[in-house]
């Protein structure tokens, strides 16, 4: 039927010519383009950098109540600190004290100004015992919603600050009432 010259030829054509897979790559170029143009990675970013703050305010709090347990008490701080500067609750309650993934300052007062959204803030008066607050800001408006530093039962007590400024979306913690 066919020469054997020509069932060698035909079994040669089996692959994919070099036109065929630069027009393959150039059409996966093309939609991973527009994906890109479609997807936010900057507000992913953003997202994931605020679970992580959630994450990290929620590990503080753990900390600070197995430091309750044991001493009855909270770590008293009269005026906002920052919570790596807590005394005594590392390496005892927790390894190590976080630090907010977009650090950039170094002194700020509080929390309570535009200046303070790299950090993680905490205060408990002796005033009132055995009340505290974790706070910080997000950098997303939806991420503050499960527990805006306004809806804290201990905020107006405590927190001695009305956070007004809409760029700032505060999120606190508390100690279990």
């Amino acid at each position: 039927m066919y020469p054997m010259r020509d069932i060698n030829i035909m079994k040669k054509r089996n692959g994919f010519t070099l036109i065929e897979l630069l027009l393959v790559i150039l059409l996966i170029g093309i939609l991973s383009g527009v994906l890109l143009g479609v997807v936010d990675v900057r507000g992913l970013r953003a997202k994931s950098r605020d679970s992580q703050r959630i994450s990290d305010l929620k590990k503080v709090q753990t900390a600070l109540e197995l430091y309750f347990a044991d001493h009855r008490s909270y770590v008293t701080a009269e005026n906002w600190i920052e919570v790596r500067d807590i005394p005594g609750l590392s390496p005892n309650y927790i390894n190590v004290l976080p630090i907010d993934p977009m650090r950039t300052s170094e002194a700020i007062a509080s929390p309570c100004s535009v200046a303070a959204q790299r950090n993680y803030w905490y205060k408990s008066p002796a005033s009132s015992p055995g009340k505290y607050i974790l706070a910080t800001h997000m950098e997303v408006s939806s991420s503050d919603d499960a527990s805006l530093c306004s809806s804290l039962t201990n905020w107006s007590s405590i927190a001695g600050c009305n956070i007004s400024d809409a760029t700032l979306f505060c999120y606190g913690v508390e100690n279990p009432l």
